[in-house]
């Protein structure tokens, strides 16, 4: 039976760093595509699009952030290390979440109010 190759803590930071930092550039890129189809056709569904990319590029900053402070060791202040970040950053993405759905619930409502083609 083969085995997984172990893979020490450097080379899973290094892994982490490079996921939330691909995260980031494929959530912008997907913005500015979705962006230029919602001007040329003033889409309600691109919008919505573009605003959850817009979320996916907030949350996937906040990830980058804490993934890369929770790997710092213990130090004086956190003597158990900086594991608590990421929960934290889940607490964020919640707020993101609920602002996003704000903003498309407000434009879905203004267009319910006066229709448009």
């Amino acid at each position: 039976m083969s085995q997984c190759p172990v893979i020490d803590i450097a080379q899973r930071e290094i892994w982490a760093r490079r996921a939330t930092t691909a995260s980031i550039v494929i959530a912008a890129t997907l913005i500015a595509i979705k962006a230029v189809g919602w001007f040329m056709t003033d889409s309600v569904s691109l919008l919505s699009s573009m605003i959850d990319s817009m979320l996916d590029v907030g949350t996937s900053v906040i990830n980058f952030m804490a993934v890369r402070s929770a790997w710092r060791p213990a130090d004086h202040d956190h003597r158990f290390g900086h594991g608590k970040a990421e929960p934290l950053a889940g607490l964020f993405q919640s707020a993101f979440m609920i602002g996003a759905a704000i903003l498309v619930l407000a434009e879905a409502g203004s267009r319910l109010a006066e229709p448009q083609p």
